[in-house]
């Protein structure tokens, strides 16, 4: 199966080779970057290996999060379970704090424990782009993995020449877990300012996984907002004031990734994230020297727990501080970009038990300080060849005040990019990246009572308590990433049609993994400490492909990508851990009516997973997911403004488990979505 893609890849070279002198640019193929790469830019054109999801597919899928969007992509995973306010985004093996993530170009940082951290309807958002790689010569610390960068809807998203005001409400169902869902936007234009505001509710029962099976603890009920205005003084000067919202409250483990268990209370979670950006551009069509962008930010996220089986009471605070400064000059067949950022992260935990057992003894009052500065240079050194080249220097401090430790370091991170334009069908790439992670205040300096176990007669008679230990001298993950990428684009092969192949390959090495170690209770030993702490450990060599081939035929559309990573550690040769399994996914639509109903079927196929470590006892097994959507939004007429989505996902009802993943995902889920424009 490894070699299959790879196969089909030259196949298809070949036999489109002949048609090269008359291939055309392709359009519909030929999506545009906003901010994951800090410049506007062709995916075509990019050495890096890029992905983006349209509103309009994420309309098509309705997903349940951010990450529920992104599933369907070769090399990306959804993490922690079918809970939508939990899960994450793992990319080539790497998830968590190792994948950045932005929204309107600001950084979010929030991270604690096992709470979940993306926040974002996926109904306020135009696009969402993921960048696969180490990217931290752009971003800075995090972007280890990758980075998801949110672009939030806009007035100007929606108005049209002579509008003024619009709107729209869409009301949603989904039969698994009863979920309804409703939201609407209003938005309009006065003069020189334009406005949006756009709101979402939903509220759902517990989760039902295959063969009917219910998820106890799995409802929620959400509500978010956002707010927008903008200012255009001149037409080469924009001012943005945006704010948004979001606040969930359910009843679910603490670690809402696995089952309430001995160890793992039920928690009444009330979760509120809040973030204010003021966004200014410059960018005047006679100054080629000036292209400048200035972000500040400020994003606030609070978890409000009681550990209903425990009489404990949590709560943590986590708000981050930061700007962004970065202008693009262009000096005859150079641009250069340069800026300079900066944020500060605190962190505040609180635990109120009453003298309960496993008390934290300390809570985390901590904040970290991060400064950056850095330049991307891209040339253009023929007509047929362009280099990158860019350079980050970070420093950072974390400082625990309740401990009074501290500890500081920083990172040189290194980039370069060479693309090829070899014929007007074929792009060649090739890319080295450096990127760390900065260890967090939780992992340095978390202290106080893990968890938890009652007594077992006869093994654990006086039951046990894990405590964390903390390590100051951590040190920051980094990563070295060689990648090379081939991007074929054809137009008129059979008259009406284009043809996109991109096919990437990857050696990602990282060293100093931060993991969490825990001492295993069922070893437990009376009198023998049981602790947990983050240490340096694996180095780790993660290196695989991603294969992704799109056609369009007049109104027939059919997509297919394959993407896989192997991880080792490179001083055992040993198979890794939570590497995800090989994913294969197809998906064939047609358009009716003068394109106002499209019919599409989806079908994926996630192998067994076996390369594991030599002490995993766990069984991956394979599985497959059939899906189907009709589209309906008519152009003119009676109905015109009415946009209707039916899709039912798992068609099977197939009762299945991500690799490494403690739940089985969602089974059978019908969803219908109508929404009305005026």
């Amino acid at each position: 199966m490894t070699k299959k893609p790879l196969v089909v890849a030259m196949a298809m070279v070949f036999s489109t080779t002949a048609y090269a002198q008359e291939s055309k640019t392709v359009t519909e193929f030929d999506e545009v970057l906003v901010t994951a790469t800090r410049i506007s830019e062709k995916v075509s054109d990019t050495s890096r290996s890029v992905t983006v999801i349209s509103e309009e597919k994420m309309q098509e899928s309705q997903p349940s999060s951010v990450a529920d969007a992104l599933k369907n992509e070769a090399n990306i995973s959804v993490t922690n379970g079918p809970r939508a306010s939990s899960q994450g985004v793992e990319i080539r093996g790497l998830s968590g704090q190792r994948v950045l993530q932005t929204i309107d170009g600001a950084r979010q940082n929030t991270n604690s424990g096992h709470r979940g951290t993306y926040f974002m309807d996926p109904e306020l958002l135009s696009s969402i782009e993921v960048v696969r790689g180490p990217a931290s010569s752009l971003w800075g610390s995090g972007a280890i993995g990758g980075v998801v960068a949110q672009n939030t809807k806009s007035a100007q998203d929606f108005l049209d020449e002579g509008d003024t005001f619009g709107g729209y409400i869409k009301q949603g169902f989904e039969t698994n877990g009863d979920k309804i869902k409703t939201s609407g936007t209003l938005y309009g234009l006065a003069d020189n300012i334009d406005w949006l505001l756009s709101g979402s509710y939903h509220d759902s029962n517990n989760i039902k996984i295959g063969n009917e099976q219910t998820l106890e603890n799995s409802a929620s009920e959400a509500t978010s907002g956002l707010a927008k205005i903008g200012w255009e003084p001149t037409d080469d000067q924009r001012l943005q004031l945006s704010a948004r919202f979001s606040d969930t409250d359910e009843l679910v483990p603490s670690n809402p990734s696995t089952h309430v268990g001995s160890s793992v209370p039920l928690v009444q979670r009330n979760t509120e994230d809040q973030n204010v950006t003021l966004d200014y551009s410059l960018n005047p069509t006679d100054n080629p020297l000036l292209d400048l962008n200035a972000t500040v930010y400020w994003n606030s996220t609070n978890y409000d727990e009681d550990r209903v089986t425990k009489d404990q009471f949590d709560s943590t605070e986590f708000e981050t501080i930061g700007f962004s400064i970065n202008n693009s000059s262009t000096f005859g067949n150079t641009v250069l970009t340069y800026g300079v950022d900066g944020y500060k992260d605190t962190i505040n935990t609180v635990r109120d038990d009453n003298g309960q057992v496993g008390e934290r003894p300390e809570d985390i009052d901590g904040e970290t300080t991060v400064w950056g500065a850095f330049t991307k240079a891209d040339i253009k050194l023929t007509e047929t060849v362009a280099l990158d080249v860019g350079v980050r220097y970070d420093t950072f401090e974390n400082e625990s005040n309740n401990l009074d430790l501290s500890s500081d370091d920083n990172a040189f991170t290194p980039s370069v990019g060479l693309v090829w334009n070899t014929t007007e069908w074929l792009t060649l790439s090739a890319r080295y990246d450096e990127a760390f992670r900065a260890p967090s205040m939780e992992e340095m300096y978390s202290t106080g009572t893990h968890y938890c176990i009652p007594s077992i007669p006869g093994f654990l008679p006086d039951g046990l308590c894990n405590t964390f230990e903390i390590n100051p001298d951590l040190e920051a993950e980094k990563a070295q990433n060689k990648e090379i990428k081939a991007d074929m684009r054809f137009a008129d092969l059979a008259g009406d049609d284009e043809l996109a192949i991109t096919l990437s390959v990857f050696r990602n090495d990282v060293d100093d993994f931060i993991e969490q170690s825990v001492s295993n209770p069922l070893y437990g030993i009376p009198g023998l400490e049981q602790t947990t702490s983050w240490d340096n450990v694996d180095e780790a060599k993660l290196t695989g492909f991603e294969f992704n081939t799109r056609y369009r035929y007049k109104q027939t559309r059919v997509t297919f990508n394959y993407g896989q990573t192997e991880g080792k550690d490179k001083n055992t040769n040993e198979y890794l851990s939570n590497i995800p399994a090989k994913k294969m996914g197809i998906d064939l639509s047609q358009s009716i009516m003068e394109g106002d109903m499209k019919f599409g079927t989806r079908f994926t196929y996630v192998a067994e997973q076996d390369d594991l470590p030599t002490d995993n006892l766990e069984q991956y097994d394979s599985y497959k997911l059939w899906d189907v959507y009709v589209a309906w939004e008519p152009a003119m007429g009676t109905f015109e403004g009415l946009r209707v989505d039916f899709a039912v996902e798992n068609i099977g009802d197939e009762e299945y488990r991500q690799a490494w993943q403690t739940l089985y995902e969602q089974g059978r889920n019908f969803k219908l979505s109508a929404r009305y424009s005026f």
